[in-house]
């Protein structure tokens, strides 16, 4: 449903805009790194991004509006590899002529497949990891056992980034970008403890699922490129 909607989309913007001279088809190809603000385990997510919309220009300057494919990977852990799709929006200011413009931008995306369901994550950091935490306890009559735990990750319901930077004209509708920005994971997964004769798998089953926001700082360097998407209709005489 979240690919039909954003198809959808793309579908009648172009249709919309196409009846005007002034819009050309854009497509970028850009690569972003993640770092997580709030952890002290230096966690990099490491993203490739590909999109293509259209261009079209408005009172402050000129709108690219993009349907976004995202390859996501962790360059902290190679476990994790992520396919999302989504949506994103670049407003870039003063005219089109001008060589080095300012912009904003976001990008809306969601996970569409994973390799990683109900791989394990480590604790509150939520970092993937190869296997769970074990470790002997007491059971309160000078016995122990086994004890384990582990956080389960399932998908990303929300990968979103709001951004700001420039785009330097290097040759006519030719553009390197360059942004700093905010990113926001929301991740679902679910948190088990277990003993050695149980099961976790059968058990995850009936346990409820949890939402936990990541908060990251991104750094996206790219290169997009214009093409009208008709030739501009001359005047009669």
């Amino acid at each position: 449903m979240k690919k039909l909607i954003t198809f959808i989309f793309l579908f009648f913007t172009v249709i919309g805009y196409g009846q005007r001279s002034n819009v050309k088809l854009v497509t970028k190809v850009s690569y972003g790194i993640y770092a997580d603000l709030f952890s002290n385990h230096g966690v990099i997510v490491n993203s490739a991004i590909l999109g293509i919309g259209v261009n079209f220009e408005n009172k402050i300057g000129e709108c690219n509006t993009y349907l976004t494919y995202s390859h996501l990977h962790h360059y902290t852990s190679i476990l994790y590899s992520g396919h999302f799709l989504g949506i994103s929006i670049e407003q870039s200011f003063l005219e089109s002529q001008k060589r080095f413009r300012p912009l904003i931008g976001i990008t809306v995306l969601s996970e569409i497949s994973s390799n990683y369901k109900e791989g394990f994550l480590q604790g509150s950091t939520f970092i993937t990891r190869g296997t769970h935490a074990k470790y002997p306890k007491s059971n309160g009559n000078s016995s122990s056992y086994m004890f384990n735990s582990s956080g389960f990750y399932y998908n990303t319901i929300l990968f979103a980034t709001f951004s700001t930077g420039f785009n330097l004209r290097i040759v006519k509708d030719l553009y390197l970008n360059f942004s700093l920005g905010y990113g926001l994971q929301i991740m679902r997964y679910k948190y088990l403890e277990w003993k050695d004769d149980e099961d976790y798998q059968e058990i995850l089953k009936d346990i409820p699922m949890n939402k936990q926001m990541l908060h990251y700082l991104n750094t996206q360097l790219g290169l997009s490129y214009n093409f009208p998407l008709k030739s501009s209709k001359k005047s009669k005489e």
